[in-house]
């Protein structure tokens, strides 16, 4: 998009000149260049260290170790170069599943790697990305027409693998990973996708975040369709 199109700049009719924002222009610009070296600096990375955090920017700007490492103990080579945007997948290993090349020492090395390139904040489990614009190209990784449903595949593996206090924690973030695919999910599945939007619901009432939780029962109630509940038994 140009800055004539952001309306940064415009043609001034009365006065027969163009005008702009100075302030403006230059923010845009500054953020455009910021964007670009992350960019190439995320595609220098060692394409293990890659992968991971393309993996880590679909969970947000806060996330969990264990969270990234599960995925990638689940996911394999073919999902994970199908969901790669096209120029991002030429050097990925070679072996059929990622988890095959991977060990408990090359996670902690990736991990480590986020931290030295100064592109996460690693405190024990927790990592934070240092800043937004991080995360969002780590998430241009992901080719577009992929995003939604590879964020699916991601809350259904963390959905599977994660110990039930870890998912209890993560349920928020978990529900939100599942929704993105919920228009691709089997008929088998959308009573799960339901009963966990109705438990995300829940908990966000307890919390006050009513808006929130009106999501969740709406997305919960789509996933069963024109039936609503009629069949089912909806957990205490």
């Amino acid at each position: 998009m140009s800055l004539y199109d952001e309306k940064l700049i415009q043609y001034n009719f009365g006065a027969m000149k163009w005008t702009w924002d100075d302030d403006a222009v230059n923010s845009k610009i500054v953020t455009e260049n910021v964007a670009s070296v992350l960019v190439n600096k995320i595609n220098r990375l060692q394409e293990e260290t890659k992968t991971m955090l393309m993996v880590a920017s679909c969970l947000g700007a806060n996330f969990r170790k264990s969270a990234v490492v599960e995925v990638m103990k689940n996911i394999s080579q073919a999902e994970m170069r199908g969901s790669m945007r096209s120029g991002s997948t030429e050097s990925l290993l070679s072996s059929d599943h990622l988890s095959d090349s991977f060990t408990e020492r090359a996670y902690e090395t990736s991990i480590e790697e986020f931290e030295e390139e100064g592109l996460c904040e690693v405190d024990d489990e927790e990592c934070r990305f240092m800043h937004d614009q991080i995360q969002s190209a780590a998430f241009e990784l992901i080719s577009p027409e992929k995003r939604e449903s590879f964020r699916g595949r991601i809350g259904s593996i963390l959905l599977r693998s994660l110990p039930p206090e870890e998912l209890e924690a993560s349920l928020f973030e978990v529900v939100g990973l599942l929704n993105c695919a919920a228009s691709n999910i089997t008929d088998g599945e959308r009573d799960e996708l339901a009963v966990m939007n109705l438990k995300a619901g829940i908990r966000a009432s307890e919390n006050a975040a009513f808006c929130a939780a009106k999501v969740y029962f709406k997305a919960g109630h789509g996933a069963l369709g024109k039936g609503g509940w009629e069949g089912n038994i909806v957990p205490c």
